[in-house]
């Protein structure tokens, strides 16, 4: 169930610039995987969604967020805007068919997060992070990790109102708040992405991930894990350290390392 695929050991390359590795288990606790992941190498476009809705229709829908923008990233052109517009259009498109298979079935909840990581191109210093929900993407820049998305959730919005003092007890994810999804694919009638252009440098290293991740790795320890040493060790190490620390949930991660020498 949460065994490691060593097929998947061996990174992928785009390039000579990029190093790409993934990972998407069940973990102990939950009998069904309802988390996706797209790399999609030749559009420079990475991300991990997590359903819920429970079971097979949590799948089902964050299954459909990253085929819906893996579609609609390859039916344009290079250019970076473009691209990211493609980006948008296809989370518009998969709030819509979530929402309507969802009502057309009398479910009561059925949606997706989604993290998105996408490179302007080989010779750019930029990149764009988009992210629905409380998927993350972080940045690891000389071994400190650092979160490039801000949870889309009722305890990091009251966090943001309360004041320093009071806000570290909503941030926490040991707070029932901060599982409360104030955004995500397929819940409402119009979904709300979040933007933010980034800058690139040689040896950063980027980690998309599910709440199956960053609830049992802190910031500081994703950084030692994932930012030090051959990335073809990253997984397996980030891996055990989830398992070890009781991964109670699905957990999936897109990590992908920006080569010194480009």
């Amino acid at each position: 169930m949460f065994g490691f695929h060593k097929k998947e050991t061996r990174p992928r390359r785009t390039g000579p610039w990029l190093k790409v590795i993934t990972a998407s288990e069940t973990g102990l606790v939950r009998k069904d995987n309802q988390d996706s992941i797209l790399a999609d190498h030749s559009a420079y476009l990475y991300c991990v969604a997590d359903g819920m809705g429970g079971g097979a229709e949590g799948a089902r829908a964050s299954k459909l967020v990253c085929d819906r923008m893996r579609r609609a990233v390859g039916e344009v052109g290079d250019g970076f805007v473009s691209r990211m517009e493609a980006v948008a259009l296809s989370l518009t498109d998969a709030n819509s068919t979530i929402l309507g298979y969802a009502m057309s079935r009398g479910y009561k909840q059925m949606g997706s997060t989604a993290a998105v990581l996408l490179f302007e191109g080989e010779e750019s210093s930029r990149a764009a992070v988009c992210h629905v929900g409380d998927s993350r993407v972080y940045r690891i820049r000389r071994g400190l990790a650092s979160s490039l998305t801000r949870d889309h959730t009722v305890g990091v919005e009251l966090g943001s109102l309360a004041g320093a003092v009071k806000a570290g007890e909503f941030f926490s994810r040991s707070n029932p708040l901060a599982h409360i999804l104030t955004r995500a694919i397929g819940t409402e009638p119009a979904v709300v992405p979040e933007w933010k252009k980034i800058d690139v440098e040689p040896g950063d290293r980027f980690v998309i991930c599910s709440d199956g991740v960053h609830d049992v790795v802190s910031e500081s320890r994703l950084g030692f894990l994932a930012g030090y040493g051959p990335i073809e060790k990253v997984r397996e190490r980030l891996s055990a350290e989830i398992v070890k620390n009781g991964a109670p949930d699905n957990y999936s991660f897109v990590l992908v390392e920006v080569e010194k020498g480009r």
